[in-house]
Formats: structure tokens, sequence, C-alpha cells
């Protein structure tokens, strides 16, 4: 059974740090956080395709569970599910359509192809996050241990200072208890990419992709849902993007690339990768990476537009320096 702990989530984000080197204020901010991961029991560890009525030769996996990463004020829980198939090796001499039985009681299109089976693919890969927010309980044992004035006066700051984090805009909307909220009873839709593939060729490459007869992509990143996150427990970090980056490090994500992929002691978690797990993780980057780009775009274009034409130059100057103040934020 694919399973996976809370202490293979504190190493990969370890792990994060140590490679991207934060500055000093974003690394005490993410190592201040506590982690937890709850994994679903039902799921599927490498099941012969064949056996289930699926395509020949391909065998599936899945994975669900909650990711909660609590701050002395929030907790944000990530809402996780990953469905992959993929070719089997063993199986690759297979014929690459479904059984005879199947075809034969499924329908036909007017030119004798069978329309079930052309929307099948030998290799796909369906991720999806979603994002929800809560009162941290984290630290409320700690601060009743203090006991007296000192106890009741933490409580009252972490009140007033939950009640602040609330009143943004994008760090509302992940709580699941605002009655405006009523699509959050699941949480707030984070990012999803749908991946799916058919080789050229029985045969299984490694090497390049020429053997890719058939791709489809299709990936989405929620830049509000995001900032919401960024707001909520990573206000140091300098953009959504290190945020993102963070969250796609984490074991979930059965990549073939990940660093914990090649660690004997992590095998349990890591035996079923997926390649289509690395190209998603690079497809969320970069659609990540083009709403930034394409904000930046839209801040300059509000540096450029001239508002009044008598402005003197030093308005002008003091003007732009405002406004980058206000879109980098505060360092």
């Amino acid at each position: 059974m694919l399973q996976l702990t809370t202490s293979r989530f504190n190493d990969a984000l370890a792990r994060h740090i140590d490679a991207s080197k934060p500055d000093p204020l974003a690394k005490n901010q993410i190592e201040s956080l506590y982690i937890n991961w709850e994994q679903e029991e039902e799921q599927l560890d490498g099941v012969d395709d064949d056996s289930r009525g699926g395509t020949a030769g391909t065998k599936t996996s899945s994975l669900r569970g909650t990711l909660t990463l609590s701050s002395e004020y929030i907790s944000v829980s990530i809402h996780v599910q990953c469905h992959w198939k993929m070719k089997d090796q063993s199986g690759q001499n297979k014929e690459r359509r479904c059984d005879m039985n199947r075809k034969s009681a499924s329908t036909t299109s007017s030119d004798g192809v069978d329309a079930a089976a052309a929307k099948q693919f030998q290799e796909e890969f369906d991720f999806k996050l979603t994002a929800s927010a809560s009162k941290s309980t984290v630290r409320s044992k700690d601060a009743h241990e203090q006991g007296g004035k000192d106890c009741k006066a933490s409580e009252k700051r972490r009140a007033e200072m939950l009640k602040r984090l609330r009143s943004d805009h994008y760090v509302r909307r992940l709580f699941v208890d605002d009655k405006a909220n009523t699509d959050c009873l699941v949480g707030a839709p984070l990012c999803e990419a749908l991946i799916q593939q058919n080789l050229r060729s029985g045969v299984i490459s490694a090497s390049s992709n020429n053997d890719i007869d058939e791709l489809e992509e299709r990936v989405n990143v929620e830049e509000g849902t995001l900032q919401g996150i960024k707001n909520a427990i990573f206000s140091k970090s300098e953009d959504n993007l290190d945020v993102l980056e963070i969250l796609l490090n984490m074991p979930y994500l059965p990549r073939l690339s990940s660093p914990s992929s090649n660690d004997k002691d992590d095998a349990v978690s890591n035996q079923l990768p997926s390649k289509l797990a690395d190209r998603a993780y690079l497809r969320l980057l970069e659609d990540a990476m083009f709403d930034a780009c394409e904000k930046e775009g839209e801040d300059e274009l509000l540096d450029d537009l001239n508002i009044s034409e008598a402005r003197s130059g030093k308005e002008k100057s003091g003007r732009d320096e405002a406004s980058k103040k206000m879109r980098h934020g505060p360092r």
C-alpha cells in the first residue's frame, strides 16, 4: 500500500529550504510551521487495469489526503487528489486497445472506430489541490500552560491577529465557516493538472519524447487561492510562485525527479512514481509564472499611464516610487 507519513513532508520541506535558500525571515516562518498529513485509506496502488475493465497493459495508482500547515494563528489545509495510470513494462507487448468483449458491448461511430476506446489513454496523470483555512489550535495548549494574565493576554493577541488576517480579502475566501463561501465546503480550487498520452509503439523509452504519439495537457493555477495561502502563512515569502513551489515539492506529487525518489528509506512512498508528474510540476509552475508576468505587465502599464500632463517631474518620481512599494511590498 502506498503510504505517506508526516515525517516525509517535514523532510521535503527541509530539502526545499536547503535548495531554495530563502531569506532569513522567510526561512524562519517556513520552519515554524506545524505539519500534519492525514491520508485516506481508499486508494489504488499499481492495480492492473486489464483486470478492472480498463486499458490493457497499464497499471493505476491513486492517492488522497490532507496536508495541514499551521502557524500560530491560522491552519491551512491542502486537500490532495492524485490519480495516475502508467504503461506496464511487463505488459508492453500487450495490445494497445481494450478487450474485444468490452469493445463489442460499447458504441461504435460511423467510421467503425469505438468511441469509448478512442478516448482512453495508455498513460494519464490527474492531479488536483484545493485549500481551506481554519483557526489554528497548535499554540493554544502552550498558551493555557502559561496561566493567569499571560494566558489571557496571549489569547487576546491571537484573537486580534486572527481577526486581522481574516479581514484580508484573499484569506477570507479560504475559511469554510464563512457564510459567503458556499463553494468552500471541500476547499477553494488551488491548482489542477490533467496530462494524457499514448505511445507510438509498445516499447517504453526513458530517453526522449519521440515515442509519444498523442499528448493532451490541461493545467490551471488559481491565483486568488494562492495569494490567500501566501497572506495567511507565507507572508514573508517573496511571491506566489515561491509558495506554489513549496506545495508542489511535497511527496504527494509522485515525481520521478524528486530527490526522495532516489532515497532508499523513502521507497514506500515512491514505489510507483509517474514521469507525467514531472511534466505537471513544470506546467503548473509555468502557468503561475505566466500569471505573475501578466500581472507585472499590468502594473507597468499603470505606471506608464499619464493621468495629468501638468504633473511635475518630482511628483512623478514620488508616485512611481510609491507604486513600486505597493507592488513589491515591504522587504
